[in-house]
C-alpha cells in the first residue's frame, strides 16, 4: 500500500485527505445527532420519573420544563420538527375546525405533540366520530377521521342543526346542503331519531307523504304530513301503528280524503277528525272507525 501511495501524485494525496475529512466530518455530525435525541429522550425519562416531587416546588417545576422544552427543541433541530401533515376522511367537516383542532405550526417540534389530545379535541369537533392521529418520523403528521352521517334535521327552539343517526348535533356544519332529510321537533327528539327513521323505511308512500315528526312530551311522536294532516302516534309501538294506517292507506286511500287529525294513540281504534271544509255550517267533530 505504501508503494501504492509513493507513486500518487502530489494532486492525488491532496484529494484522497480531502475526501477523509469530509467522510470524518460526516460521522462527527452524526454521532452529535443522536448524541441530541439520547439526551432529548433522558430529558423526558427525568422529567417523567421525576415528577412525583418536582411539583412540591415550583423553582424545580419551572426549571424541568425549561429542560424539557429545550431538548424538545434541541430534537427539532435534528431535524425532528414539523413540515406537514395528511389529512384523510374528510368530506363535509370545517377545515378551520379541524386546524383549530389540531393546533399545529410548521416547525413544532414533532416528538412533543400529544396525539392523544389532538384525537380528542378533534372528536370534540360535531360532525368527526372518530380520529387517530400518528407521527410519520421525521417531520409529519397522518390524520385520519370518520366522520359522522347527517341522517335529520332537528329543530327545537326557532334553531336547526343536523343530527346522526345516534342524535348526535352537528352544529358546525349547515343544514342547507341536505333539504330533503327528514325533520325532527322537539327537545327530546334527537335521540329518538331512530324511531322516525324506521317509520318512514317501512312504507316508502308513507315517507313521501311526510313532513315532520314532532315530539310530545317526551314519550310519543305526531306526525305532520305535507297537506297539513297530523298522525297521533301511541307512545308503545308507534311502527306497528303506522303500518296499519298504511295498510288503511292502501285499501281505503282515507289519507286521500279532508281529514284533519288522525289518532292512533288507543290500541286497534282509529279516530278521525274531519276538517271543517267537509262539514259546512257544523262544528267540527270526531268519528271513530
Amino acid at each position: 500500500m505504501a508503494k501504492q501511495s509513493e507513486h500518487l501524485t502530489q494532486r492525488q494525496r491532496q484529494s484522497q485527505r480531502i475526501m477523509r475529512e469530509k467522510s470524518a466530518r460526516k460521522k462527527r455530525r452524526a454521532l452529535i445527532r443522536k448524541a441530541q435525541i439520547a439526551c432529548g429522550v433522558l430529558a423526558v425519562g427525568l422529567v417523567a420519573g421525576g415528577g412525583f416531587w418536582a411539583w412540591k416546588t415550583s423553582f424545580v417545576s419551572n426549571t424541568l420544563a425549561a429542560i424539557h422544552n429545550g431538548m424538545y427543541q434541541m430534537t427539532a433541530r435534528s431535524g425532528f420538527a414539523l413540515e406537514s401533515f395528511y389529512l384523510e376522511g374528510r368530506n363535509r367537516t370545517p377545515m378551520q375546525e379541524i386546524t383549530k383542532a389540531l393546533g399545529l405550526k410548521k416547525g413544532d417540534p414533532i416528538l412533543q405533540l400529544s396525539l392523544q389530545e389532538m384525537r380528542e379535541r378533534l372528536e370534540k369537533i360535531g360532525s368527526v366520530r372518530y380520529a387517530a392521529v400518528e407521527r410519520e418520523l421525521p417531520d409529519r403528521l397522518i390524520v385520519r377521521i370518520v366522520e359522522r352521517e347527517p341522517v335529520a334535521i332537528w329543530q327545537n327552539q326557532g334553531k336547526m342543526a343536523l343530527i346522526d343517526d345516534n342524535g348526535v348535533v352537528m352544529n358546525d356544519i349547515s343544514v342547507a346542503g341536505y333539504p330533503s332529510l327528514p325533520l325532527v321537533v322537539g327537545g327530546q327528539a334527537p335521540e329518538h331519531v331512530g324511531e322516525v327513521l324506521a317509520l318512514l323505511a317501512s312504507d316508502k308512500q308513507m315517507a313521501n307523504r311526510f313532513e315532520a315528526a314532532v315530539r310530545i312530551s317526551g314519550r310519543r311522536w305526531n306526525i305532520r304530513l305535507k297537506d297539513g294532516k297530523e298522525i297521533k302516534l301511541p307512545e308503545n309501538n308507534p311502527e306497528k301503528a303506522w303500518r296499519a294506517l298504511a295498510d288503511i292507506q292502501q285499501a281505503q286511500q282515507l289519507l286521500d280524503r279532508d281529514v284533519k287529525v288522525i289518532d292512533l294513540r288507543v290500541g286497534g281504534r282509529l279516530f278521525i277528525k274531519v276538517a271543517p271544509e267537509e262539514n259546512p255550517g257544523a262544528t267540527p267533530g270526531a268519528k271513530e272507525t
